[in-house]
């Protein structure tokens, strides 16, 4: 035995290799003993919606999470019910497949898999700024803002969708600092996922699409018809969700989410406001008018339209704790409001800094990077605006992409290097 293990080449590692591996390992047992600590105690808070020693408990607690859980059970044949139409299939496929591996401990496998997720999400974040500056000290630091907020940490004892949009968010970060083949290719199947598990990044995946499209033609001509098979096979997630509709409704779309959101948490709301009723009784009232409708009392209300625009985004879901975050005299509550009002602030600081940065041809250092993360974060940003009721919830993912944007800018800006990451 010893005579065969001592034949074993193991790589060395330079000294820069374990100086990233040493600012590794400390950001993931750091973020665990972090994460235990508020866990424990917010498990002995009064009416806290967290549970570490039960974690089905409250992981079903939200109204959104039952429906995925719905969703999930469907799938597998245990419900003859679904909401497949609303909440499209890639988080339900995760929350079926441990429900019915693992029956009544599959709470519990899901807890300890978003667990896992928000740790690789913090590590991918320190890759990422480490990839882009090759300084260990930023990736500590944009990691550590990372696992210190309060709000995706609470997420994972729920049944949500917003961890492993979080996770897959930070992947495309590290993607697009790394080296890698194909990650034009890769981009856009992260962004099918997302979109097949939060429908509003349908946006972000149109315009990526575009935007790599052009930055195609412009490099190396036209798409070839192996590129745009290739393409197609990467929406495969998008086929998928269009197949799942259909065989349930025969109708083809990704999620009636959306329309459901603007008409019934944001028309619903001015209509609320300009005809002094109550949201409940506004709903009845507007239940049958189509889309051309809902704009053009929208139109003909501008200014109600853009003062509650205006107070869902910034009211509602920044200026504002976490929906799951609750309980008698929990210290929490105070520490999410006051990080979730410093970010606030932090964006509006930043804007300047961001656009002059993006519009200045003095700068060049990871500029096609930071343009691409940013704006991924600026239009789910503005989206949430349509909606309202679920405190930082709405925002929470955003929180990878503006920590990353926000230091590569800073960085860039100061530092007299000037190389840059693209994508392939």
């Amino acid at each position: 035995m010893k005579s065969s293990l001592s034949k074993i080449n193991l790589p060395k590692l330079s000294n820069e290799q374990k100086d990233v591996l040493i600012g590794l390992v400390l950001v993931l047992a750091i973020a665990a003993i972090y994460y235990a600590q508020w866990g424990y105690y917010l498990t002995s808070v009064t009416d806290s919606k967290i549970n570490v020693d039960f974690p089905q408990k409250f992981f079903w607690w939200a109204d959104d999470s039952r429906d995925y859980r719905l969703t999930g059970d469907w799938m597998f044949g245990k419900s003859q019910e679904s909401v497949i139409d609303l909440r499209p299939w890639v988080y339900p496929l995760f929350v079926g497949l441990a429900r019915t591996l693992f029956a009544a401990n599959g709470e519990r496998v899901l807890w300890i898999s978003q667990f896992i997720l928000w740790l690789a999400s913090a590590a991918l974040i320190y890759l990422t700024l480490y990839n882009a500056t090759r300084k260990v000290y930023l990736g500590i630091f944009a990691a550590t803002l990372f696992f210190t907020h309060p709000s995706p940490l609470a997420l994972t004892f729920h049944g949500m969708t917003e961890t492993l949009n979080i996770f897959l968010l930070t992947v495309f970060c590290w993607l697009l600092s790394a080296k890698v083949k194909f990650k034009t290719l890769a981009a856009i199947f992260l962004f099918s996922l997302l979109t097949t598990t939060k429908p509003t990044y349908q946006i972000q995946l149109t315009l990526l699409i575009i935007y790599l499209a052009a930055r195609t033609i412009r490099t190396i001509g036209m798409p070839k018809l192996k590129q745009i098979g290739l393409v197609l096979l990467v929406l495969s997630p998008i086929w998928i969700q269009l197949a799942f509709s259909f065989s349930y409704n025969h109708t083809l779309g990704v999620s009636n989410i959306g329309p459901n959101t603007f008409k019934y948490f944001f028309v619903a709301v001015v209509y609320a406001r300009e005809e002094n009723k109550e949201w409940r009784q506004s709903l009845k009232e507007i239940e049958a008018w189509d889309t051309k409708q809902e704009l053009n009392y929208l139109w003909a209300h501008q200014r109600e339209t853009l003062l509650t625009y205006r107070r869902n985004l910034i009211d509602t879901n920044q200026w504002v704790g976490s929906f799951f975050i609750r309980g008698e005299n929990n210290r929490m509550i105070g520490f999410v409001e006051t990080v979730n009002a410093f970010s606030l602030y932090l964006h509006l600081f930043m804007l300047p800094l961001m656009f002059y940065f993006l519009l200045s041809a003095k700068y060049s250092q990871n500029k096609e990077l930071i343009l691409l993360i940013y704006a991924v974060f600026v239009i789910q940003t503005l989206i949430s605006g349509i909606s309202t009721g679920q405190d930082d919830r709405l925002t929470v993912t955003g929180i990878p992409l503006w920590i990353v944007s926000y230091l590569l800018v800073i960085y860039s800006v100061f530092s007299t290097r000037q190389s840059t990451v693209l994508p392939d």
